[in-house]
């Protein structure tokens, strides 16, 4: 009975001893395989960290070339500033110069017709003295009067007739010159007004290119405002600089 038992226990302990190495098998298949997916999962993760990485290098690059771009827009528009202010004050300056052309250009007007007044008056004048000799000869003749007093009077009418017509001469001469003066002073007038309308497009220009890049740069700084990538602004905004280049509104770098 006792022999039965002892291999009744020997028999369970080797079965539970079998139960116990197939278990641990299973739980070792089990670790093995959770062990592979930790390494599957690791690698994947070592490679999205990779790849992170390398975004993280290319953004850093990508950016230290906008802050260089960005910095050139600074310049730019710092200068564009400088040559606003420049151009403004030749404005100014032309502008106080126009106004004084203008003052200059009434005055030779007034004068201009001032002379022709004066011009009118002499002719009549001379008309009047011209009929007045040629009445007095005339009568001198009818009457028959001393032929010596004639010959004077008519030659003293003769010299005054020439006299007249010398200063006659002498004002139609001035005249014309005042005229070419005055035609002269006139075209200058239109040359500084060209010059000064020609200044005021370019500022309005130069505002414009200045306002357009100050708004593209705060765009480049934040880009969560705009509905344009970032990229295009920054081509915009090359493309503006370009612009004012070729227009000579700034200087390239």
């Amino acid at each position: 009975m006792s022999s039965n038992n002892s291999q009744k226990e020997l028999l369970t302990l080797i079965h539970d001893v079998s139960s116990e190495k197939s278990q641990g098998e299973r739980r070792v298949v089990n670790l093995k395989r959770q062990i592979e997916e930790l390494e599957s999962e690791l690698e994947s993760v070592n490679a999205e960290l990779e790849d992170a990485k390398s975004l993280k290098e290319s953004t850093e690059q990508e950016l230290k070339g906008y802050e260089v771009e960005l910095a050139m827009n600074d310049s730019s528009i710092l200068t564009l500033e400088g040559r606003i202010a420049l151009l403004q004050g030749e404005v100014s300056t032309i502008g106080s110069d126009l106004e004084a052309l203008k003052n200059e250009e009434g005055a030779l007007r007034d004068d201009f017709i001032g002379k022709m007044f004066d011009l009118n008056a002499l002719i009549r004048k001379f008309l009047q003295s011209v009929d007045s000799a040629s009445y007095e000869v005339f009568s001198s003749k009818a009457v028959s009067e001393n032929v010596h007093t004639e010959n004077a009077h008519t030659k003293q009418v003769e010299e005054g007739k020439e006299d007249l017509e010398h200063e006659l001469a002498q004002i139609i001469s001035d005249t014309k010159k005042m005229e070419r003066d005055f035609l002269l002073e006139q075209n200058f007038h239109k040359q500084e007004q060209n010059e000064v309308d020609g200044l005021k497009h370019r500022i309005s220009l130069m505002e414009a290119v200045m306002e357009g890049s100050k708004e593209l740069q705060a765009v480049a700084i934040y880009p969560h405002y705009s509905f344009l990538p970032y990229n295009n602004h920054m081509r915009v905004l090359c493309y503006v600089q370009s612009f004012a280049w070729k227009e000579g509104l700034i200087w390239a770098h």
